[in-house]
């Protein structure tokens, strides 16, 4: 990657270019949810062992990235991706105090400091990880896509109640406050995080900032392309810290290091197959292929529809025109729906008839979790 062609001004031969940055980018978005597949496939070949690792997956992911990246920063002075695609960190005092803009590069940048290191750790693990919980609470306070489609009134309105009653412990009311106010700001703050690194996306473009993203402007590090130089420092460093197969037993603490170390650059090849391999079983799954042979099997062995269930005399007649709800006798129905007895109605006429009855109005059998057990039609496409 060193030797592309600079996309942007010619000044820097070794300041990489917006789309190789936002390349690195993808390749750790695509990092989790391979490594999450992997693990739920073997999962159920060995829950013991993964079932805690798969319901506690964001922990177990920060933690393996936390030291895959400080192996990478630490020895190559960038993160996993960034050395994929052969980008460095480069504080800006060390840039500043040399002419780096040169046409070559003859001495390779001074490896991170511990310092350093770490505030990219915070950046690279500690800051997503945060990100992510986040989401997550606001999905399970806001009551996610469902809440968006019925509403959250009923939720809004036990709340009133629980501030209204004086019994309500002081603790309680102030979780409730709370959780409003996180509901009303956090939109914001999340449109502030993607706000702030679309702009710095947009300046780093045109040649305005230095940073792409502002977390790389507060720790003053920047991304540049790695050199010969620091291909042939690492390489030379290795072939030094190699010792003979006696030192095993000589040095085991050593050895086990350098193991580590071997396991851990092999993930440069491992987890891009690991994201290869997801994204193939996705389009898999996805593809005519797939269908094809889903069709094929299930020919062989078809399950036959259930009984009609005949018309109750104590419940509504059915209407003598298709598409035509039995309560509202409106054609064609409103928003579909299918009660458990296979007779289809309105969306509102059967949630609020099973709400207040627990039956089905046609057949008059008794419905239990009532509006839980509705089940909404789409159309063909519109699944």
């Amino acid at each position: 990657m060193e030797f592309m062609s600079v996309l942007g001004s010619q000044e820097d031969a070794y300041r990489p270019s917006l789309f190789e940055l936002v390349a690195q980018e993808k390749l750790k978005e695509l990092l989790q949810p391979a490594i999450q597949y992997i693990i739920a496939v073997y999962a159920q070949r060995y829950p013991r062992l993964l079932l805690r690792i798969v319901n506690n997956h964001e922990e177990f992911y920060a933690i393996l990235m936390l030291l895959i990246e400080h192996h990478y920063l630490k020895d190559w002075g960038g993160s996993f991706a960034e050395n994929f695609y052969g980008l460095k960190r480069v504080s800006t005092s060390h840039l500043d105090g040399i002419k780096f803009n040169s046409p070559v590069n003859a001495l390779s940048s001074p490896a991170l400091t511990r310092s350093e290191i770490n505030q990219s750790l915070f950046i690279l693990v500690g800051l997503p990880y945060v990100k992510c919980r986040l989401d997550l609470l606001y999905q399970r306070i806001s009551g996610g896509q469902s809440a968006s489609i019925l509403g959250h009134n009923e939720e809004e309105e036990m709340e009133n109640e629980e501030l209204g009653d004086t019994n309500t412990s002081l603790k309680r009311r102030l979780m409730i406050r709370l959780k409003r106010l996180f509901k009303r700001v956090y939109p914001t703050l999340n449109l502030l995080y993607y706000g702030s690194n679309l702009l710095y996306n947009i300046g780093y473009l045109f040649g305005k900032t230095r940073y792409y993203t502002p977390w790389l402007h507060l720790i003053k590090l920047q991304v540049k392309r790695m050199s010969m130089s620091d291909y042939r420092e690492y390489y030379d460093k290795s072939k030094g810290q190699s010792r003979p197969t006696s030192s095993l037993f000589r040095n085991p603490l050593g050895s086990m290091a350098s193991i580590l170390s071997s396991v851990v650059e092999f993930l440069k090849v491992l987890l891009p197959m690991s994201i290869f391999f997801f994204k193939f079983l996705e389009w898999w799954y996805s593809s005519e292929f797939s269908r094809g042979n889903k069709n094929l099997n299930e020919g062989e062995n078809i399950i036959p529809p259930p009984d009609k269930i005949k018309p109750d005399p104590r419940g509504v007649t059915l209407p003598t025109t298709l598409n035509t709800c039995p309560l509202c006798s409106v054609s064609p129905i409103n928003n579909p729906t299918a009660l458990p007895s296979g007779y289809v109605l309105c969306y509102s006429c059967a949630y609020h008839y099973v709400e207040e009855h627990g039956r089905c109005p046609v057949t008059w059998i008794k419905i239990f979790n009532n509006g839980e057990a509705l089940t909404k039609l789409y159309a063909d496409g519109n699944m």
